[in-house]
C-alpha cells in the first residue's frame, strides 16, 4: 500500500513544518542562558534523550513497558527544568547540567531495573 500523502501518516497536515515549528518553540524554554555556554546544555540533553530513546528502542520488552518508560524519560526531562528554572547559569552551569543528564537517565535506568521482570517477553 503506498500513501499519496505522507503527511497523513504522521498526522500533520503542515507537511513537516509541525515539527520545526514545535523544534523551535520549545528550544528556547530549555535554555538557560544565552550564547555558547546554552550549547553545551542543549548537546548533553539532546545526546541523553537520543542515547534513551535507543535503549528503550532496543530492550526486548513488552509495548506496555517501553510506553511506561518512555513516559518515566519525558517526566524526567522537565523535572530539572522546573528544578532549576530560576537558578543563575553562570553560578550554578555544573549542577544544571549534571541534574538535566542525571535525572533522566537515572529515572530510566531505575525503571529499567524494577520492571525488567514484569515487562520482560518470554
Amino acid at each position: 500500500m503506498r500513501l499519496k500523502n505522507k503527511s497523513k501518516l504522521f498526522g500533520s497536515p503542515m507537511n513537516g513544518k509541525g515539527f520545526s515549528l514545535i523544534l523551535s518553540i520549545l528550544l528556547p524554554v530549555s535554555a538557560f542562558a544565552h550564547g555558547q555556554e546554552v550549547l553545551a546544555s542543549l548537546f548533553y540533553d539532546l545526546m541523553i534523550v537520543i542515547v534513551l530513546i535507543i535503549f528503550i528502542a532496543c530492550i526486548k520488552w513488552k509495548s506496555g513497558g517501553k510506553v511506561l518508560l518512555a513516559l518515566v524519560l519525558v517526566i524526567s526531562l522537565l523535572i530539572p527544568l522546573v528544578i532549576t528554572g530560576k537558578w543563575p547559569y553562570q553560578e550554578n552551569k555544573k549542577l544544571i547540567d549534571l541534574l538535566c543528564v542525571g535525572i533522566p537517565l537515572l529515572s530510566v535506568l531505575l525503571t529499567y531495573f524494577i520492571f525488567r521482570r514484569k515487562f520482560a517477553l518470554k
